[in-house]
């Protein structure tokens, strides 16, 4: 008669995540009962390339040699669940699986927030790994004065508050033995300091010949109506009834109409199918690079990014006299405190129009 193989005291399992990855899990018995140790690792479901095929086989790796340890535990009676995630993770790693698993709009910036934090940890501490245990409030703070030293605008909050956001998981999976985030955090300057183009500096971009006539048209029509690039990049003919656009906004969910000037429909072009896109447009990165030699040959020595267009529709709506309730409702905001800030940038217009004129000798 065959003999059975021995029960595995601790298996590794799979877990299907909402967004199709795979989430890795121990399964195993207690003091007889059956408990679940959540490895934060993650599979890539289907993968598409070499990449995706070396990161499973690698995520795979660690999670047998976690497999192997607890295993060996079991059989020395060291073994303790309570303890296990508090502090001893890696922190590095259970960010990189969180940016992997994260499905939202916004992930090129929370992927680019975890390259800012791993260049902060090599360049402030020559390492590249960080226990749970080890990120206190004042490390947190040196990365935000490290996230000020390497950009301007909203850039340092905009990455911060990504950042946060990947701590305050960890919070609610017990990640740390103690609370990590520190209060009070306060950025220099308004926050709100990126390239603002004029109407005048506005009209000479569509005067000068842009390197891809989509991108120049697809940026000329987001000066006209403050659509994100995402939003834009989505856009299909069947999101635009005649002068008039409804889309659902990618990163608040909600539906966004929009009356569209005439400059506006000059932009879209002749109507197409349906399910067309208005605008056929590269990833996000070569767009700006290509915004950036555009402008540069236009002789506007600005820091131009595609976030550039919004907030210059919204300053420009400001100064030609409109109140911030219009405007809140012409960017499609949830709420009109996100509109607030640009308030400052047009008082602080202004005074620069008004400081501008020439002096009188009397």
């Amino acid at each position: 008669m065959k003999k059975k193989a021995p029960k595995e005291p601790v298996r590794l399992r799979e877990k299907k995540l909402s967004n199709g990855n795979l989430s890795l899990y121990l399964d195993y018995y207690q003091a007889g009962k059956r408990q679940y140790e959540f490895l934060k690792l993650y599979l890539i479901a289907k993968p598409k390339n070499t990449l995706d095929r070396q990161s499973n086989q690698t995520t795979l790796e660690l999670a047998n040699r976690i497999k192997a340890k607890r295993t060996e535990e079991v059989y020395l009676g060291t073994f303790d669940l309570k303890g296990k995630n508090q502090g001893a993770a890696d922190f590095v790693q259970y960010y990189q699986a969180y940016v992997k698993a994260y499905a939202k709009s916004d992930y090129n910036t929370m992927a680019a927030c975890f390259k800012r934090f791993k260049d902060f940890l090599k360049d402030t501490y020559a390492k590249e790994r960080l226990l749970c245990k080890e990120l206190t409030p004042n490390l947190i703070l040196g990365f935000k004065d490290y996230l000020e030293s390497k950009q301007t605008g909203e850039g340092p909050q905009t990455y911060f508050s990504r950042f946060k956001k990947v701590v305050k998981h960890g919070i609610r999976e017990n990640l740390f033995p103690h609370y990590p985030l520190p209060e009070n955090v306060k950025f220099k300057g308004s926050g709100m300091n990126k390239g603002i183009l004029s109407l005048d500096e506005i009209s000479t971009l569509a005067k000068t010949q842009c390197g891809n006539d989509t991108i120049k048209r697809a940026f000329l029509f987001a000066c006209n109506t403050g659509l994100r690039f995402g939003d834009i990049k989505a856009l299909q003919w069947q999101d635009i009834n005649g002068t008039e656009l409804a889309i659902k906004q990618n990163k608040t969910q909600q539906i966004h109409r929009l009356r569209l000037n005439q400059n506006a429909l000059k932009l879209i072009g002749e109507r197409n199918s349906a399910k067309e896109l208005v605008f056929v447009l590269p990833s996000f990165e070569g767009s700006v690079k290509t915004i950036n030699n555009w402008a540069k040959r236009a002789g506007i020595d600005k820091r131009i990014t595609w976030h550039s267009a919004r907030h210059s529709f919204a300053t420009n709506i400001l100064l030609l006299g409109y109140d911030i309730k219009t405007l809140s409702q012409l960017l499609g905001h949830t709420s009109i405190q996100h509109t607030q800030k640009y308030l400052t940038i047009a008082d602080e217009r202004k005074v620069q129009a008004v400081n501008a004129l020439p002096d009188l000798d009397f």
